[in-house]
């Protein structure tokens, strides 16, 4: 690999567009009171196309035939989206303990296996989850609180894409201040944090960055711990 192809690898890489997060406080003085969290699974929506879901249909363009491709395309979205759910709820458990404290946390953060076979056990499958309260939440996972996310994955173009259709538009790669006339993708995601006994939101953290690196549920949420360290509600100092 040439020194000047590493050099222009990492000018992109620091000129990587830069995480915007807030967080929120809602109710301290309730967080005092928590021993046991449980992770649910995420949330997750997504809006993306990539080259698996460009599919050449023939010469059959009737509606019928556009309709059953378009809703093959959302039902296959559907799937994705319960899978990248739970990998989601994993992950972020494993980045907890990875990116841990020194001190470590006030909390235990029960088993997310142990979480899902109570919800299975309890009849709450992922479909219904949304719609359960967090008194019965807590009566299932025997929990104090619940940490939650709601993740939004939008990618409009598939990946290199974005990159090569700049470059056909004649548009600077590096260094402009102009907004480029190809989308970005982009990962939203919220954190939430609950209090069992009361219902109430008690943290809140907010995350959002463009790039398709972090559409990578890895990536993502190696990111989200590590961003909302400084104001995570359990982190002993």
């Amino acid at each position: 690999m040439s020194r000047l192809f590493i050099g222009f690898l990492l000018l992109l890489m620091a000129c990587a567009p830069a995480a915007h997060f807030s967080s929120r406080t809602l109710e301290a003085s309730v967080l005092s009171a928590h021993r046991t969290v449980a992770i649910l699974p995420f949330e997750v929506t997504q809006d993306r196309i990539r080259l698996s879901d460009i599919r050449y249909t023939g010469t059959d363009t009737s509606r019928a035939t556009l309709q059953r491709v378009q809703q093959e395309w959302y039902d296959k979205q559907a799937r994705e989206s319960q899978a990248v759910a739970y990998q989601l709820q994993a992950l972020l458990q494993a980045q907890l303990r990875e990116q841990h404290p020194k001190a470590g946390y006030s909390v235990q953060f029960q088993e997310v296996a142990e979480t899902n076979r109570r919800l299975q056990q309890a009849g709450i499958t992922f479909a219904t989850l949304p719609e359960q309260s967090m008194s019965e939440l807590q009566r299932v996972l025997g929990v104090d609180a619940i940490l939650s996310g709601q993740t939004d994955l939008y990618q409009p173009l598939p990946a290199g894409m974005g990159l090569a259709a700049r470059m056909l538009l004649n548009e600077p790669l590096l260094g402009s201040t102009e907004p480029s006339a190809i989308p970005s993708s982009q990962a939203t995601t919220n954190l939430t944090l609950h209090d069992c006994r009361s219902g109430q939101l008690v943290w809140r953290f907010d995350f959002e960055r463009t790039g398709t690196a972090t559409l990578k549920p890895t990536r993502l949420t190696q990111e989200l711990v590590r961003t909302s360290a400084e104001s995570f509600p359990y982190r002993k100092k």
